[in-house]
């Protein structure tokens, strides 16, 4: 490898970097938020400002089998999407979304994860732990 010019280590040592990113675990953060029966949530959900222009997402279930509950479309760079008792506004300036979900019932609580959608490597995502409460 001492043989080759400085530019091919360079390129070299990048792609190796490039190809770790893709196979390494991508977890930034991990949350808990409690809710009660009725009420409801919002979650803030930061994400790294080289992503502001794709797609964000709130999903259920484990990171291999998480099912979308809401998501934007990054086609026309919508910022705000409403879908059922989900909402999700996604604040490009300070690259965060919220993500506000009503009415939540025990059957709510559950692992989520929140991500911006990176087509050529592994989703950074972060772990929500939601726990509802019955109110008493």
């Amino acid at each position: 490898m001492d043989k080759l010019p400085h530019v091919n280590k360079y390129i070299l040592l990048k792609w190796f970097v490039v190809v770790d990113a893709m196979t390494s675990l991508s977890v930034v953060s991990s949350i808990s938020v409690t809710g009660y029966s009725g009420g409801g949530v919002s979650i803030t959900c930061r994400y790294d400002r080289g992503y502001t222009e794709n797609a964000k997402y709130f999903c259920r279930g484990q990171w291999s089998e998480c099912t979308d509950q809401i998501k934007t479309d990054k086609t026309n760079g919508e910022k705000w999407v409403d879908s059922g008792r989900f909402s999700l506004y996604d604040d490009t300036r300070a690259a965060v979304f919220t993500v506000t979900i009503r009415d939540l019932s025990e059957e709510d609580s559950g692992m989520y994860q929140c991500a911006a959608d990176i087509s050529w490597a592994k989703d950074f995502y972060s772990e929500v732990n939601l726990n509802v409460l019955t109110g008493e």
